[in-house]
Formats: C-alpha cells, sequence, structure tokens
C-alpha cells in the first residue's frame, strides 16, 4: 500500500524514473544526476561516498558535503579548517578551492567570504571587496580564530561573477586563510555565528548520451536520436507528448500539468509500480533498500536532501 500510495503522488522511485539513482552513501540520499558510481547517476556530475560520508572532488583537493538540495542543485560544502594553531587554510597547498571549469558545477553567489591573514597587497584592490578596520571579518576573528589576531589585516567579498566562479584563491601575496558562510548579512555582526558553508551548483543535465537503442532502455518514453542541437551527438530523446524532466531523471507527459491529475498517467505510474513490483521481487532487494528508497522519495517531497 505504502508503494501504491507514493506512485499516486507521482513521485518517482528508482525504478519509475528508469535512469539508475545512485544508492544512499551511508543515510546520505544521493539525488540524480550526482554520481558515486560508474552504473549510476550522470558520469559528469560525480561526487564521492567514503565511510559513509559525501565528498566533492575539487581540481585539486576534497571537500565534505554538509548538504544537497535536488529542488535548487546546490550543494553547501565544508569550508577547510586552520592549521593547528595558525592562521592558514588547510588547502593552502591547492591556494583554496578550485573547481574544473569544464566540470557542470559553480560557485554560486551566495557565499560571503572572509579572507584571513592578508598582506597590505589587499589595500590597493577596490570595492566590492571590504579590508577596512570596521569589516566583519575583525568580529570573526575575534569570536573564532585567535590565531589570526596576530595578522590583524583581514577582508569581506561576496561571490559572483567570472572570478569567483570557479575559485577562492589564497595565497602568501595576498591573504592565507578564508572562510566561508551562505546567505549571510555583512553588515551586522550576529550574536551566534552561524555554520561556515561554501555553496556550489550543478547545471541541470541533457538527456543521457547513447549509441544504440539499447542505451535508452533504462528510460522510459524515449529513443536514440540524434541530438538536434549537438551536431554528431546521438542521446536518449523523449518521445512525442513527454519531455525531459532533468530534476528527476525522466521523460514526464506534457499532458499532465503540474498540479493537476491525470487519469492516463496515474493508470500508466501504476502499471509501472506492478513492474517494478515484480523486479523487487526476482532480486529481492533488503528492507534497508526498501527503506533508502522510501527515505528518498519522502525528502523530494520536502523538497531538500540533507546530510543528517
Amino acid at each position: 500500500m505504502e508503494i501504491l500510495l507514493l506512485l499516486d503522488l507521482e513521485i518517482p522511485t528508482g525504478c519509475a524514473t528508469a535512469l539508475v539513482r545512485c544508492g544512499n552513501c551511508g543515510r546520505n540520499p544521493v539525488p540524480y544526476p550526482l554520481s558515486t558510481g560508474p552504473n549510476c547517476g550522470d558520469q559528469a556530475y560525480k561526487i564521492r561516498c567514503t565511510a559513509g560520508a559525501l565528498w566533492f572532488d575539487a581540481l585539486k583537493g576534497s571537500y565534505m558535503i554538509i548538504s544537497i538540495n535536488p529542488m535548487t542543485q546546490r550543494i553547501v560544502l565544508r569550508p577547510p579548517n586552520l592549521l593547528g594553531n595558525s592562521c592558514i587554510s588547510s588547502d593552502i597547498s591547492t591556494q583554496g578551492i578550485q573547481l574544473d571549469d569544464n566540470l557542470p558545477f559553480n560557485i554560486t553567489s551566495s557565499n560571503t567570504i572572509l579572507l584571513l591573514n592578508c598582506t597590505d597587497a589587499m589595500f590597493h584592490l577596490q570595492a566590492p571587496i571590504n579590508c577596512t578596520s570596521t569589516s566583519i571579518c575583525h568580529y570573526y576573528i575575534k569570536d573564532n580564530a585567535a590565531a589570526c589576531m596576530r595578522s590583524p589585516i583581514c577582508c569581506v567579498f561576496k561571490t559572483g561573477g567570472s572570478q569567483t566562479a570557479y575559485v577562492v584563491r589564497i595565497h602568501d601575496r595576498g591573504c592565507l586563510a578564508y572562510q566561508s558562510f551562505v546567505n549571510f548579512d555583512t553588515v551586522n555582526p550576529p550574536k551566534k555565528w552561524p555554520q561556515p558553508g561554501l555553496e556550489i551548483e550543478w547545471a541541470l543535465p541533457l538527456e543521457p548520451a547513447c549509441k544504440a537503442p539499447m542505451d535508452c532502455k533504462n528510460l522510459f518514453h524515449s529513443k536514440c536520436l540524434a541530438d538536434p542541437a549537438n551536431v554528431g551527438t546521438t542521446r536518449c530523446l523523449c518521445n512525442k507528448g513527454f519531455t525531459w524532466d532533468p530534476v528527476n531523471g525522466l521523460c514526464r507527459s506534457t499532458k499532465c500539468r503540474p498540479g493537476k491529475r491525470c487519469k492516463k498517467q496515474k493508470k500508466q505510474i501504476v502499471l509501472i509500480g506492478a513492474s517494478c513490483l515484480d523486479d523487487k521481487r526476482q532480486h529481492r532487494p533488503s528492507m534497508k533498500e526498501v527503506a533508502d528508497e522510501i527515505e528518498y522519495i519522502i525528502s523530494l517531497v520536502a523538497g531538500e536532501v540533507s546530510e543528517k
């Protein structure tokens, strides 16, 4: 009854979506298109599962994932700690965080970056970077980074634009440490500092690439056809009457408007549910796998998948 109820809500399960969603990492769901292995998700959207925790591998260095929101395509990473009792970020060897601009990830404009342990060369930079004595970074140093009090120059800026789309850079000619907060008020110092975080986002995925009709067997209502937008490329394109849903990784009926009931599609979904049940009986998943799938579906209804 639970499975039929979820299908009636038209929330796609791993079987109904057809494109293979990766299994949970510990208790952390991995939404499509993110991929933790070669046989699930979209291989352009790789993240890593290690000991029940999710990690994002940057161009150089890795950062733990704090939360994932599949509806907004955003990931919050945990910024690096300071090295020992110094005012130097632990990723100084890679000069801060640097994303691969060939991959579908970029740094969002929602981050407030605090640059710490800076040289006086930073004074030559113009707004929007703020390196004044009244900058909010001084409050952070006082409350959270006593080791940085020996280096009184610090700066604050908001990410956004091409210069910070893929990098937050630190080096010995500028600043040696940084901290980041998401959706942060830069004017008034908080009574309690929030959890640090660096937000990145992913571009919505295209339909899966294919070389033969069998490559599209897991995407219902699609065929392997030439991509009209890219000469020489073939993709699993949705059939007439269906449109690609890049959030859930499925071909969705265009006859069913959001918020409206569609008896035909409901009937199709129930039939798919029956097929799924048969498939489940043959493969006999563990109760943990079933619980993980139900937990993931509930998290999609809530609109956010986050680390527990």
